[in-house]
């Protein structure tokens, strides 16, 4: 009566046997992680570590697993779920010590977790000092538990790359021979900030080499004057509101603050700061009704937001609302298939590395246009250092043939107010219809040509006065009420055969100056004006 079921059950466990993966020499699929532990070494207010976790499968197959939010810890979701096989599912942690904590040994701690497209936010307050905090993985084959050691402490603690600005766009331009900008690079963390300049694209999707980089910087706005949009975005750009302006960007600073921006392209993504998260940024394209963006931190209290994609490629325009708490603006990626990547070898940068700890250091950036077609161009510049990387794009349009040699600079008076220009027909209309012209003042030199520099110009609506030096800071001049005008060709530093002075005088009654070529003065003496020197040399 026994042997039949005897017989059936050890067919049975043959059969189980067979299938059992370890009756192969298979061993069982199971979790992996990178490591069990991960350092995140001192973090002071403000301040940012960063690390990242690799999840795997032991014999490649694909496992399911889930990193669950810690119970005492505020969390934006339940948890981050995923999938790993023959590639490891990555995890990027972002940790921060945030500076609104009580100030008496505690503070505001977020870590921040990303696995793809989704993000789990953890916060909680932490007392100053050692912690380490666990984090549960399970998985279809078991759980694990990786740990996050750090320490709060109550300074900064590690050096913190900062750079300005954060974009090059250099808008319409002819193909010159040279161009020449300067980043800044300071600390504004602890320690010594060791820091590589590099160029190129390497490391940047494709995609990014068809986008145009848009800035909103004014370089000629004081902190907290009115904003007002670069000369070359007067057309492109229109504000209302409190708009002021913050390092020559616009801040919305109050209720009713609107941005237009007109656009070429499929696509726009906005980047900014924001102190709150309070903040909220409303955007419609076209037509379409408003909707509110999100802000997606990206690093530094630094956002990126995406007003539009998907469009046809072609003109558009958007609308953005701020509402809530301040917001600071600094530029628009425009995704442009018109956009290509110039030759190799076409920007030197010097010096190409450094330290710093208090101090502020520059990197040059030369760009040579003159061998470039008409276009829309873009690359980007990289700061790569021991407290974060900072990726600068460039862009521009090179839009004709090259600058001749020389320019020819007219003279326009209103009174005793001179305006020159060597571009006329490009001046505003309200502008320049207000002066007389009087003829060729001079002429200057074109972009590239040794021993000469930018001819810098301002002016000032108050009492009616243009300002010129050769120095972008406007050298001794303060230029408190002076509208940066652009610069209106070059000027020789030294005599170059051929030149003659341009001189400087200045009328302490009324606050304008007058500047000539005649040695006399035009009889300036004689009209209060007092003889303050040479600018540079012009070409007669």
């Amino acid at each position: 009566m026994t042997t039949l079921p005897r017989t059936i059950a050890a067919v049975l466990l043959g059969v189980l046997m067979t299938l059992s993966p370890w009756a192969a020499g298979i061993p069982q699929a199971a979790v992996v992680l990178s490591a069990r532990e991960i350092d995140l070494g001192d973090v002071g207010p403000g301040e940012t570590a960063r690390a990242q976790l690799q999840i795997s499968s032991t014999a490649g197959d694909r496992i399911r697993w889930t990193l669950s939010a810690p119970d005492d810890w505020e969390s934006s979701r339940n948890g981050l779920e995923g999938d790993t096989g023959g590639l490891p599912s990555k995890v990027d942690i972002t940790l921060t010590s945030l500076e609104d904590g009580t100030g008496a040994g505690y503070h505001r701690v977020e870590i921040r977790l990303n696995s793809r497209r989704d993000t789990l936010v953890l916060r909680r307050m932490l007392a100053e000092g050692p912690c380490r905090q666990a984090l549960r993985i399970e998985s279809d084959s078991g759980g694990r538990t990786v740990f996050l050691r750090f320490n709060l402490a109550e300074t900064k603690a590690r050096p913190a790359l900062e750079v300005e600005p954060r974009g090059i766009d250099l808008g319409e331009i002819d193909p010159v021979r040279e161009i020449t900008r300067k980043i800044r690079i300071s600390n504004t963390g602890a320690g010594v900030l060791r820091w590589q300049a590099s160029s190129g694209g390497a490391g940047v999707p494709p995609a990014a080499a068809r986008t145009r980089y848009v800035s909103l910087h004014n370089e000629s706005l004081s902190a907290g004057a009115p904003y007002a949009p670069p000369a070359s975005l007067k057309d492109a750009v229109q504000l209302k509101g409190p708009w002021a302006a913050e390092k020559g960007y616009p801040k919305a600073t109050g209720p009713g603050c609107t941005l237009r921006v007109d656009f070429q392209g499929s696509g726009a993504v906005l980047t900014g700061r924001s102190v709150s998260e309070a903040a909220v940024l409303r955007a419609s394209v076209g037509d379409l009704p408003p909707r509110e963006v999100i802000l997606e931190e990206i690093e530094g209290g630094r956002f990126e937001a995406t007003i539009a994609q998907g469009l046809p490629d072609g003109p558009h325009s958007f609308q953005l609302q701020v509402t809530g708490e301040p917001v600071t603006l600094e530029g628009v990626t425009a995704m442009d298939s018109r956009a290509t990547t110039p030759p190799a070898g076409w920007i030197r940068l010097t010096p190409l590395s450094g330290t710093t700890t208090r101090e502020t250091d520059f990197v040059s950036v030369r760009m040579s246009l003159a061998d470039l077609k008409p276009g829309v161009y873009t690359d980007q510049v990289t700061i790569a250092s021991n407290g974060g990387t900072v990726r600068i794009p460039v862009s521009f349009i090179v839009t004709g043939e090259a600058v001749p040699k020389h320019l020819a600079v007219w003279r326009y008076a209103r009174g005793e107010d001179l305006l020159f220009t060597a571009r006329p027909e490009k001046e505003d209309p309200r502008y320049i219809g207000a002066y007389r012209r009087e003829g060729l003042a001079f002429r200057l030199y074109g972009p590239g040509t040794a021993g000469t520099v930018e001819l810098h110009r301002w002016y000032n609506p108050s009492i009616g006065d243009h300002y010129y030096s050769p120095e972008r800071s406007g050298g001794r001049k303060n230029l408190k009420g002076y509208v940066y005008g652009g610069a209106i060709g070059h000027i020789a530093t030294i005599r170059l055969p051929g030149t003659t002075e341009l001189y400087r005088w200045y009328h302490p009654g009324t606050g304008r100056h007058f500047f000539t070529t005649d040695p006399a003065g035009e009889g300036a003496g004689g009209k209060g004006y007092r003889f303050e020197g040479t600018v540079g040399f012009v070409l007669r």
